[in-house]
């Protein structure tokens, strides 16, 4: 099988992320499913003002991320993957594409409750609002802890080029997560959680660490799988005709590399 991995914003930089994560997939990937990641051509190239820019720069990231998908349809990959946890764009294109679409962010909760039941979400600064509306759209604030289920790394965006400063920071946010009672922790950025993958980073204190880059994947994988025994559609929200007028009126037809 195909499977075809959006990135949310031009290559530029952000090599070593297809390398490493390429690297963990071979790990837990089946040996004909097949990886393709892809990048916008346009978008806001630069990490930190791709991110920064809040709803705006969410909104036009989402779009290329959609986008991207609907030419994975189009060039016959059986699943695509949102590259980024807030999980962009998923609901539309659930309607929008007849392959099964995973975000990083809704695969990682199914996973996290497979191992665990109080869980915290570590992300990059300035998403802690952004995570939160996806613990309230997911319907998990019964699965999360009670005090600050959300917390962002305290190293500056600035300073994450440092690898070591990185993985050493989860730590320390993690171990006051696990002392308010979590027993699981969701890696909320796929860059980050791609890195402590590659690193070895599975656990904190003996508690799981989910990476949702993989957990998308996998599930993925799971998802064609039953799209080929039949047990699986596109969810119809919209009628056949009115989709692919949009299709023709609105897609732009935004290169992915």
């Amino acid at each position: 099988m195909k499977i075809w991995y959006q990135f949310p914003r031009p290559v530029g930089g952000a090599e070593q992320f297809y390398t490493r994560l390429q690297a963990n997939w071979k790990k837990v990937g089946k040996p004909d499913s097949g990886l393709t990641i892809k990048a916008p051509t346009r978008g806001a190239g630069e990490f930190r003002y791709s991110i920064l820019g809040h709803r705006y720069a969410d909104f036009l990231r989402t779009i290329e991320m959609v986008e991207g998908v609907i030419q994975a349809e189009k060039e016959g990959y059986d699943a695509a993957v949102i590259g980024c946890f807030g999980d962009g764009g998923l609901d539309l294109l659930e309607a929008l594409v007849d392959i099964p679409v995973i975000g990083p962010c809704k695969a990682a909760i199914m996973m996290a409750q497979g191992v665990g039941h109080n869980m915290a979400f570590i992300t990059i600064p300035n998403w802690e609002k952004k995570m939160q509306d996806n613990i309230n759209t997911y319907g998990i604030q019964g699965l999360v802890i009670s005090h600050n289920p959300v917390r962002a790394f305290t190293l500056p965006l600035e300073q994450f080029s440092d690898e070591e400063q990185v993985v050493g920071n989860f730590f320390e946010i993690a171990r006051e997560a696990i002392d308010d009672g979590a027993d699981v922790i969701l890696s909320a950025c796929v860059n980050t959680s791609t890195l402590l993958t590659y690193k070895g980073v599975a656990e904190a204190d003996g508690i799981p660490v989910i990476d949702g880059a993989i957990s998308a994947l996998k599930l993925a994988e799971v998802m064609v799988d039953y799209k080929r025994a039949g047990l699986w559609r596109s969810r119809k929200t919209i009628p056949e005709e009115v989709k692919e007028a949009l299709r023709r009126e609105h897609y732009h037809g935004s290169d992915s590399r």
